[in-house]
Formats: structure tokens, sequence, C-alpha cells
């Protein structure tokens, strides 16, 4: 019995791999570029109500009014806009200088209506580099926004707008953090 057990364990541990102790670890990054990006405020149809930044190139708007809610964020080209402040994975130098931030800051312009008559979106500038970075984030940072009757959603922590999924595709973008910023106290 106590063989089979330890091999019980083993076997869980090849396939879930190593369980580290600690801060929680640096995200996995992938880097992508996208021609002409919007933030769009979405507003889930009624009854509905998801009200959610997304990232997606100008193109994929028309898909707003397509697809439904949970189908839209499903796509591989639609983005959560990143919450917070991230670490950059690894350490040294570089991991001190530079964080993850939101896209918001690139917003330019002013809001218009969406395909779907429902949402608005801006156009975002391109960040310096010409690229995002995309890590996979747990979904509870994105589930509490829900529809108001304004332009401005509320925050609802009773509710669950992603009842489906998990983890999503956030969005970032490099920023440098000033030298006096730098360091574990300050974030």
């Amino acid at each position: 019995m106590r063989r089979l057990l330890l091999t019980s364990a083993f076997g869980i541990g090849l396939l879930l791999g190593p369980v580290q102790a600690g801060p929680r670890p640096a995200p996995r990054l992938r880097v992508i570029e996208i021609p002409d990006p919007v933030l769009v405020f979405y507003r889930e149809k009624p009854p509905g109500t998801a009200a959610q930044q997304l990232i997606m190139n100008s193109s994929e708007l028309p898909l707003l009014a397509k697809l439904a809610f949970l189908d839209l964020v499903k796509r591989p080209d639609v983005y959560f806009d990143g919450s917070g402040n991230r670490d950059m994975p690894g350490a040294g130098k570089e991991s001190a200088r530079l964080r993850l931030v939101g896209t918001y800051a690139l917003a330019t312009g002013k809001r218009q209506l969406a395909p779907d008559g429902r949402s608005y979106y801006v156009p975002l500038r391109q960040p310096r580099q010409r690229k995002f970075y995309v890590c996979w984030d747990n979904a509870n940072q994105f589930r509490t926004l829900t529809a108001s009757t304004g332009i401005t959603p509320k925050v609802d922590f009773q509710a669950n707008v992603l009842p489906e999924i998990d983890s999503v595709r956030a969005l970032y973008v490099l920023r440098v953090v000033p030298p006096a910023q730098q360091g574990t106290a300050i974030r």
C-alpha cells in the first residue's frame, strides 16, 4: 500500500510539475504585435451583465456585434487589458527596472461607439517597441465588472461574468520604473 501511495504521489508530481513555496512565480510572457490596436469598453447585450476592457485589432471590431461575450473572449486575437503592475520575469537589473502595466495609458482620442451599439472603443498608441506582452492571468481579477446604467461599469464582487473561464490572456506593456521607485519597497 505504501509503495502504491509513493508511486501515485510521484506520478502526480510528474504530471503537475514541481510545486514551489514562496512568492508568486514570475509570469510567462509571449510577445505580440497588433497593427492597429483598440481598447474596447465592452458591454454585453442584455440580459447579460459583463463589462470589460478588451483589446483587439481594429479590424476585429465587427465581431462585437456577431459573437456572444464568452465566444468573443475565447478567440486568440482578443485580449483583456492587464490589471495592476506585474513583475518582469527573471532576476537581475532588468527585472528591477521594468514593470508590466496595463495598456490604458496608451489610449488616444475620444470614445467612439462600437459596431454592436452598446460598447465604446478608443484607438491605442503603439508602445515604443511596438510590442505587447501577453500573460495568462487568473480570471478572478476580471470577473467583477458588471454593466451599470451609465457608461462606466460598476464593480460587483458577487458577480461572475466569466463562469466558464479560469484564466485570461491579459495584455501588458513595459514601463520603465524611475530610479527612485526601484526596489522592493515601492511597487
